[in-house]
C-alpha cells in the first residue's frame, strides 16, 4: 500500500501538465501544440489534455493566430 502510494506521488510529479506548464513558463513566449510535442516529447494527445486541463485550471491562456493557437502561461 505505501508503495502504491510513494508510485502516485512520482507519477504526478512528472505529470504531463506539469511538464508542459513548466516548458511553457521558461520558454519565456507563447508556444502552440506542435512546438509543445517537440520540446516536451510528449504525443501530441497528452499535450492537448494537459493544455485543456490547464486552461479549466485558469493556468494558462490562448490567443488564436490565424489557424493556430498560441498557449501562454498565466
Amino acid at each position: 500500500m505505501l508503495r502504491e502510494k510513494t508510485m502516485e506521488k512520482k507519477e504526478a510529479s512528472n505529470s504531463p501538465e506539469k511538464k508542459v506548464l513548466q516548458t511553457l513558463r521558461t520558454s519565456g513566449e507563447g508556444r502552440t501544440i506542435t512546438e509543445l510535442t517537440e520540446i516536451s516529447q510528449l504525443s501530441r494527445s497528452a499535450v492537448r489534455t494537459a493544455l485543456a486541463r490547464l486552461e479549466g485550471a485558469n493556468k494558462v491562456i490562448f490567443r488564436p493566430i490565424g489557424m493556430a493557437k498560441v498557449y501562454f502561461p498565466r
